[in-house]
């Protein structure tokens, strides 16, 4: 059978149904079969069959380019999958030191599947323990977190494990103390393995003014993950809110033994010993490990604060103006420092000023200004009392006793364990 021919590039664009240009541009680029009358630059033709057979392979390159496009997203998938695995791994012992790494593996898993809903909800999580933390500054911190949880696909985005983060922004980011407590009972509830979920909830009544309550929760979470030093400080702070010194000191004592020192741990001892800041062997002590963490602030405040109630006004000055500086951790939170060394110095309402800085930009310690012992001097300043009203869910919401309750039937024997630890 003989090849029906098309004599020019005219032809051969009408049988394709394009322009010229762009069937000259295939057989330049992609191969287009057309051959030459007496070499190349003579006049065109091609035959159809040729033709057809050319635009066969094309459908057939382009099956094979799909498939190993499918192919290619589902091995990112599973990468994504793999990662996010290895993250929640890391996310069961978590640390300051750690933290870097399970951010970054999340961040990963998203770069491999956009649509991996564990892995949004994984970077939250790690991004509201790094703002708790201090590892990064609450106001990118949190952001990047809420980005989190609302790029995740609507199918997941009320899952109980998004409510824990989401219930953390609230809590310390957005200070929607109703919503916070309504999302962390539901989680506890539902999860009642999250150490995580725990934790806010202590929290939550430690913003209420309930530290008891929260001493019984901080043991719960502690309980169920006793390897995360985060967990262990929190409870020591839970228990120095509640006023009992000595138990502090033992306990702290037990928990570095037990699991290392922790950060917050350290932290927490230093804030007792700064009760009586007159006992030489207290300020010595606090000198030294001031001394050794020169870059937290905290530790440094309480320091100030020392020097100013053992009246020894020239070396709280130099805290007070070491911790104004801005230097290159200037990301760091130093209000609540500053208001310690203030308070060292008598000056109440330059240190109510940095208070309130302290709970604007979302710090940690300001949910526990009701009961912390240094603060009892402002008791009653009219500006103080202002800011404690911002501070907790109304007293009408969750009485001591339904709390109780829920405890109880959640873990029932956790009054015990708490008080037996």
């Amino acid at each position: 059978m003989q090849k029906k021919r098309l004599d020019s590039w005219k032809a051969i664009a009408e049988f394709l149904g394009r322009s010229l240009r762009t069937v000259q541009r295939w057989h330049e680029l992609n191969g287009l079969p057309v051959h030459h009358f007496g070499g190349h630059k003579g006049s065109v033709f091609a035959y159809e069959e040729e033709i057809d057979a050319w635009l066969t392979g094309l459908a057939e390159g382009a099956g094979g380019s799909a498939a190993r496009a499918d192919e290619q997203v589902e091995s990112a998938k599973r990468t994504s999958r793999e990662l996010t695995t290895t993250a929640n791994s890391m996310w069961e012992t978590r640390s300051v030191k750690s933290i870097h790494t399970i951010s970054d593996l999340y961040h990963k898993a998203i770069d491999y599947d956009p649509s991996n809903a564990a892995a949004f909800i994984g970077l939250a999580n790690a991004m509201v323990f790094s703002a708790m933390n201090d590892v990064t500054d609450a106001s990118i911190a949190f952001p990047i977190a809420q980005d989190a949880l609302q790029r995740i696909p609507p199918m997941e985005s009320d899952s109980i494990d998004a409510k824990c983060p989401a219930a953390w922004i609230d809590l310390l980011y957005n200070r929607n103390w109703r919503q916070a407590r309504a999302r962390l009972e539901d989680v506890v509830k539902l999860r009642p393995s999250s150490s995580f979920a725990r934790a806010g909830l202590a929290l939550s009544r430690i913003a209420d003014g309930n530290a008891e309550e929260a001493v019984e929760c901080g043991w719960e979470a502690w309980r169920l993950n006793p390897l995360v030093r985060t967990l262990s400080g929190l409870l020591c702070w839970f228990v120095y809110l509640n006023g009992e010194f000595q138990r502090v000191v033992e306990l702290t004592a037990q928990l570095r033994c037990a699991s290392g020192n922790g950060p917050v741990t350290g932290m927490i001892e230093a804030l007792v010993l700064a009760q009586d800041p007159n006992h030489a062997d207290n300020l010595a002590l606090l000198e030294s490990v001031a001394q050794e963490q020169p870059q937290n602030y905290l530790l440094s405040g309480i320091l100030g604060y020392a020097y100013g109630m053992a009246g020894e006004e020239a070396k709280a000055r130099t805290k007070q103006v070491q911790l104004s500086q801005k230097t290159e951790n200037a990301r760091k939170s130093r209000s609540y420092p500053l208001a310690l060394v203030l308070l060292g110095l008598g000056e109440k309402l330059e240190a109510i000023t940095w208070l309130e800085a302290a709970f604007d930009e979302g710090s940690l310690w300001s949910l526990g200004f009701r009961t912390d012992p240094l603060l009892r001097s402002l008791k009653g300043h009219p500006r103080f009392e202002r800011l404690l009203s911002k501070i907790g869910a109304p007293a009408s919401f969750g009485a001591t006793t339904e709390f109780s309750n829920r405890i109880s039937n959640i873990y029932p024997d956790s009054a015990v364990a708490g008080k037996s630890s």
